[in-house]
């Protein structure tokens, strides 16, 4: 889908700073675990690090990932490809949506933010999207509650090994299998490198993870780009295990899909925020 967004309505937007107290990955909603044949609606603040993205004209970009009260991790696809780039876009007019549940309403714990900058991977290529990856600055803080809250980064010990069960929550289209006004959620296991490669011959194991299935009828669609593949880590924080970044279709739903491997980038996201002004906390 690829539907105009009329949230015109929402909030005036929070000031208020989040206290360090607030740990990442842990929501106060916890999430459905059942996996089940395609996506299912996901529980109203299950997943309060995914954020909506709405573009300069007003139709819904993707989503994004909070990792900072100023700071969203997501796909450089928003923002750079074919026909447009970074200095093409106004910015000002764009609006990042936090507590975001239902599109077609303004929801209780809804509010949007400005973006004051957008920092793209120094390495992300159009054509072949190695390092698909970009980071959104907020203009104000973004306020934490139990339905706005951030992910977290992963490290060594919490990546998700080849045949873990990792969750993409976001706003794409459901095929007409779901309710596609809410945030859906869609179970996709960690696969073996070799898999995408036989489906995607530019796939780049280096820095990407293969999750989904073949046939299995489950996947992501468009408007889900930039959403964050998640891992419930042993200490049972979610983890930002991948980004979605190519393959999505789920009008066939036919072939795995392949994420930008964040555990790849965590230092670049480090520097990148410390140079900003926002050191990553967690």
């Amino acid at each position: 889908m690829n539907k105009m967004f009329l949230l015109l309505c929402a909030g005036v937007i929070g000031m208020a700073i989040a206290a360090p107290s607030v740990p990442c990955g842990v929501p106060t909603v916890q999430p459905i675990t059942n996996r089940i044949v395609g996506g299912q609606v996901a529980r109203p603040g299950s997943w309060p690090w995914v954020v909506l993205l709405v573009d300069d004209l007003g139709y819904i970009s993707g989503s994004g990932v909070m990792i900072d009260s100023h700071v969203i991790l997501t796909s450089a696809q928003h923002f750079e490809g074919f026909g447009y780039n970074l200095f093409d876009l106004d910015l000002r007019l764009w609006r990042v949506y936090a507590g975001e549940y239902n599109i077609s309403t303004t929801d209780p714990h809804e509010k949007y933010y400005h973006i004051k900058r957008v920092v793209i991977h120094p390495g992300y290529n159009i054509t072949s999207l190695e390092n698909d990856i970009a980071l959104v600055i907020t203009t104000q803080p973004i306020q934490l509650n139990d339905h706005t809250r951030p992910g977290c980064l992963p490290d060594p010990s919490t990546q998700a090994p080849v045949g873990s069960v990792c969750y993409l929550p976001g706003w794409g289209g459901t095929a007409t299998t779901g309710n596609e006004e809410v945030m859906n959620q869609v179970d996709l296991p960690i696969v073996d490198d070799s898999i995408c490669q036989t489906h995607f011959p530019d796939y780049l194991p280096n820095t990407e993870l293969c999750a989904g299935y073949e046939n299995q009828h489950k996947d992501w669609c468009w408007d889900d780009l930039g959403s964050p593949l998640m891992f419930k880590a042993n200490n049972g924080a979610w983890v930002i295990q991948g980004l979605a970044s190519s393959g999505g279709n789920c009008t066939t739903a036919d072939e795995p899909s392949v994420f930008e491997d964040i555990s790849m980038y965590t230092q670049w996201i480090r520097t990148t925020m410390e140079d900003a002004g926002y050191p990553y906390q967690y």
